[in-house]
């Protein structure tokens, strides 16, 4: 499926008529219109707008799952009276990700599930709560940007390099949170956002161990008082 066919999909999922979609994105219906009917190629300034109202990049579409909160409108009710239609569950991995070095082993057993409202991940996330899972950071080299034991909100949909971002990813049995710039079709640069730490550049094609397990979408400080 491609982008636009994806950008049609992403715009009647959410019930709006094209011109909706101009307003929300900030350019002119006639000109959306051209690009959404192939007449005109998607421009930086479309990017843009679409980035600013729905928070991540319109090349990630075709890699996302389709986004239809109509699919789970009518639901029966969970055990204990818990609203499946309203509330969804995502999985929290018992997995320490080091942001560091790389000095933690993976261990992939699930450790509990955390209780979403579904209307809450559709509108901020933009994400299908099947392709979300959670883990705990466990270094300071992501900092100011992720705290030390943060929670981060995981699609893992998103399994390879499109845009700058901050991704989690597997090098033999380590789990490693880094930011990722992607150089060249076979080269990403691994960023620390903490200038304590370096960067490093990796050849994919000379370290096929290393796998892109998700891009993180959402970050949740935890802090005791």
């Amino acid at each position: 499926m491609n982008i636009l066919e994806c950008l049609d999909k992403f715009i009647k999922a959410r019930h709006l008529k094209r011109s909706e979609f101009a307003k929300i994105i900030s350019l002119s219906n006639s000109y959306v219109s051209e690009i959404l009917s192939g007449k005109r190629n998607i421009s930086i300034k479309f990017k843009k707008g679409f980035q600013s109202a729905f928070g991540f990049n319109v090349e990630e579409l075709p890699h996302r799952m389709q986004i239809s909160p109509e699919n789970h409108s009518v639901r029966e009710q969970g055990e204990g009276g818990t609203d499946n239609a309203t509330y969804c569950k995502i999985p929290l991995f018992n997995i320490k990700a080091s942001s560091g070095h790389e000095s933690f082993v993976n261990d992939e057993r699930i450790g509990a599930d955390l209780m979403f409202r579904k209307d809450w991940l559709y509108r901020e996330l933009k994400s299908n709560p099947d392709n979300l899972f959670i883990l705990s950071a466990e270094s300071d080299s992501m900092e100011p940007t992720i705290k030390h034991d943060a929670l981060l909100i995981v699609d893992k949909s998103i399994n390879r390099i499109i845009t700058e971002g901050i991704y989690i990813l597997k090098r033999g049995d380590t789990i490693l949170i880094k930011r990722i710039r992607k150089l060249s079709q076979d080269t990403i640069e691994l960023i620390s956002d903490n200038p304590s730490y370096g960067k490093e550049i990796i050849k994919l094609n000379k370290q096929p161990e290393i796998t892109i397990l998700g891009k993180v979408i959402y970050i949740w400080s935890v802090r005791k008082i």
